[in-house]
């Protein structure tokens, strides 16, 4: 025990040294903040130019009907459109909107004219009014007010959804909420998984590479040394996100002046999740999911002699893994789909994919027997890399196949 304490020491202090463990520990909570706050700054941020189209209604249904914006002033002309278009060349107008006349007594063609591209905003914006102005129209023509249809579509229809639980008591639920937070959880572990995965991989094959092992080994079990790896690096996995944790608490403190709508938002979409239940149930899912992703990187690691051999072997460890992802977008916005109950009992996707479902309500009954499952397959495939591992990491000049896998799994000494 006292040996593995060691290794776990050396992994640990080893991996929170490195520049990129205190850049990405820094750095992400600070990307996360800007992908939440930046677009909202952004879409405060509008141009103040004013501009000015000329408009050229010869449907009549028109008329000057069309509301002025903030930057947008509509101007009204009754001239010959070749004229309207000569004025535009000179930089008089920002565009001339041309609507023609049809047949049936309706707004025809609709043309902007103008000498650079117009914007989405101010085409969304035109065509937004040309067509209530032209339903109008139409309203009136069977005597029927505008106001009266806004009551049979009732636009600002708002359902809302209320949890009950067995108590009776009430709590209100966000459908938008709970799949963003699901998806974040997911995502979360995806990638915490693979990067520290990784970086197991990569330890075994340095190590081995550069013969150091051979030095290790002859005052450590295998097993004992591997054991080491995993866990001192889970250590750093938790050290990382409690950092995180505190980050994020600092950060939407500070925000929380400047930007309370957006905070509060964020609060709420907080508040409609079993936070508690949903945090308890990330860190499990994370540490057994890397446990065992790790276990299986460690196998990549030790059956290779450089990293460029390990494509083939990797796929073994990352292929469940991009597949649990995948299932989990599915199982975010489909709850009650039937691959979300198996996928998150199946070891090898359970940790993405039992976050995607546990906002929506999973039983704990579910939740422990996917734990308990997810915990026997790591313990299987500890034993299994522990087997590979002693062999591998003294095996040089040779790529392992599958089937020279399974020779050192049986092979007894």
């Amino acid at each position: 025990m006292k040996k593995i304490l060691l290794v776990i020491k050396r992994e640990f202090i080893i991996r929170i040294k490195k520049k990129s463990f205190i850049i990405m520990t820094v750095l992400t909570p600070i990307l996360f903040a800007c992908l939440a706050l930046v677009p909202a700054l952004i879409s405060q941020i509008k141009s103040e130019k004013e501009k000015t189209i000329t408009v050229l209604d010869e449907s009549g249904f028109i008329g000057n009907e069309l509301k002025d914006m903030r930057t947008i002033k509509f101007v009204y002309e009754n001239k010959p459109i070749d004229s309207l278009k000569n004025n535009l060349l000179r930089n008089k107008y920002y565009a001339v909107l041309h609507i023609e006349k049809s047949e049936e007594n309706t707004t025809g063609n609709i043309t902007m004219y103008s000498e650079n591209a117009v914007s989405l905003d101010v085409l969304n914006v035109i065509k937004t009014q040309i067509t209530i102005l032209s339903a109008q129209t139409k309203l009136k023509e069977y005597d029927i007010s505008v106001e009266q249809i806004t009551k049979i579509l009732n636009p600002n229809l708002n359902i809302k959804n209320r949890l009950i639980n067995e108590d009776g008591n009430e709590k209100e639920s966000n459908a938008a909420a709970l799949t963003g937070f699901a998806m974040i959880c997911g995502i979360l572990i995806f990638f915490i998984i693979l990067m520290f995965g990784i970086q197991i991989m990569r330890g075994v094959i340095e190590e081995k590479s550069s013969r150091i092992i051979e030095i290790i080994i002859s005052s450590i079990k295998p097993m004992h040394l591997m054991l080491g790896k995993i866990i001192g690096v889970a250590l750093v996995v938790l050290t990382q996100i409690l950092i995180w944790i505190v980050l994020f608490a600092l950060i939407i403190f500070v925000a929380q002046s400047q930007f309370s709508d957006i905070v509060n938002q964020l609060q709420n979409y907080i508040n409609a999740v079993s936070f508690t239940k949903m945090f308890i149930c990330l860190i499990l899912y994370l540490i057994l999911g890397y446990l065992l992703y790790a276990s299986m990187f460690a196998i990549v690691g030790s059956a290779v002699d450089n990293e460029s051999d390990t494509q083939q072997l990797q796929a073994i460890a990352s292929v469940p893994l991009m597949i649990g992802y995948f299932i989990m977008i599915v199982v975010s916005t489909q709850p009650d789909n039937p691959l979300a109950f198996w996928g998150s009992m199946i070891p090898f996707t359970s940790p993405m994919v039992m976050l995607a479902r546990i906002p929506f309500g999973v039983s704990w009954f579910e939740i422990i027997l996917s734990l308990a499952i997810l915990t026997a397959t790591f313990i299987l495939f500890t034993w299994i890399a522990a087997r590979i591992y002693r062999v591998g990491i003294l095996m040089y000049g040779k790529k392992a196949s599958i089937k020279e896998l399974i020779k050192w799994i049986k092979y007894k000494r």
